[in-house]
């Protein structure tokens, strides 16, 4: 077939296509076809490739997603727009004896995050039975779920989950007498659970409970840490928490928080998968909601305990800033990267604490306590 990309290729097309979106905020769709309904006949497959030249655009590109989905490229086509091609495309080869039903996902969706799904989702439906014949033996593979994050991101590097692994285990292991004490201390302080557990934003939008040490007042309202989000997320603030405002904090907890010891049953994360030690900061799903679609690059891998943001300034920050941090990290990740920002960490911690310093005055301009 003359003009179809290999799964590389293609798969590079649909990411280049993803970050000129990201920049322009145009959309694009795919057209993906399901061929596993269709004998394996040379002739049609040829006839195929001569009737996607003459339907489609010569801005439009196609090219495998694996051995039995065949998909079509459309920049700035809605999914409406690609609906009439598709459909066209499958009843011409329905006519010639092959066997196709389509899907189409259009990339950015609206809205961008659905919460406890993919970012993003399937917004086309495929073609009509009428296009499936009986008389073949070879059964359909289950329809795709189109996503163009699972097209255009990694996966996760096994060096990565061994490293996490072999890391987290003996880490756990080790530090098991501080969580003891820091349970019963917050146990003794404070009334109320010891174990705070969250929903967060993870790998490619899907979500997961995210655990730390309770670290603030039984029943704590969440709306001024949501209101304070927002504040961050649509200024040029430094990103620095409420801690030194925030009544609803227990005593000691903002030690706890400053050194990142109530993250560390976060090491049951990474055991379980949902989380790498290295990787940005889960994010939770009212936070993921406000985000600009070149924002969401940064769900294109684990989230981490600690991360590129964290070693470099951190608070200091702005949330564009570290946006950046994370998918450049994203963009760089490897076996050594990982390990200069895990070897990093404590340096980063002990001078925060170190050099910690009041800024009352800037929270209290946000107003969200006093």
């Amino acid at each position: 077939m003359n003009g179809i990309y290999a799964h590389n290729e293609f798969i590079a097309l649909i990411d280049r296509e993803r970050s000129l979106s990201d920049r322009t905020n145009r959309h694009f769709s795919l057209i993906i076809f399901d061929t596993s309904g269709s004998k394996d006949n040379g002739s049609s497959y040829s006839f195929l490739g001569a009737t996607l030249k003459t339907r489609l655009r010569r801005t439009d590109e196609t090219g495998w997603l694996d051995h039995d989905h065949l998909a079509a490229l459309l920049p700035e086509t809605s999914s409406q727009g690609a609906e009439r091609p598709a459909a066209d495309i499958c009843r011409t080869m329905g006519s010639h004896a092959m066997v196709l039903s389509y899907s189409i996902v259009t990339y950015p969706s609206s809205p961008p995050y659905n919460d406890g799904s993919d970012l993003f989702t399937h917004t086309g439906t495929g073609a009509s039975p009428p296009f499936r014949s009986r008389s073949h033996d070879r059964q359909p593979s289950p329809p795709v779920q189109p996503n163009v994050r699972e097209f255009t991101s990694k996966t996760i590097p096994l060096w990565k989950r061994l490293t996490d692994i072999a890391l987290a285990l003996p880490g756990l292991l080790i530090v098991s007498p501080l969580l003891l004490l820091i349970g019963f201390y917050i146990k003794i302080v404070s009334e109320g659970p010891v174990f705070f557990r969250q929903r967060r934003v993870g790998f490619r939008g899907t979500t997961f409970f995210c655990w730390k040490f309770r670290t603030m007042k039984k029943d704590a309202a969440l709306t001024v840490h949501q209101n304070y989000c927002s504040v961050l997320i649509n200024s040029n603030k430094p990103m620095r928490k409420l801690d030194d405002v925030d009544p609803r904090i227990i005593p000691l907890g903002k030690f706890f928080r400053a050194s990142g010891l109530d993250e560390l049953p976060q090491l049951i994360n990474v055991i379980c998968g949902d989380m790498s030690l290295i990787g940005p900061r889960p994010c939770i799903p009212f936070e993921a909601r406000q985000f600009l679609t070149w924002q969401l690059r940064r769900f294109d891998t684990l989230p981490g305990i600690t991360g590129l943001w964290q070693v470099n300034g951190k608070n200091r920050t702005t949330f564009n800033e570290m946006m950046r941090y994370d998918i450049n990290y994203i963009k760089k990740m490897s076996l050594w990267t990982d390990l200069k920002i895990l070897f990093k960490t404590p340096g980063a911690v002990i001078s925060q604490l170190l050099g910690k310093k009041e800024h009352i005055k800037d929270l209290e301009n946000v107003g969200l306590f006093l």
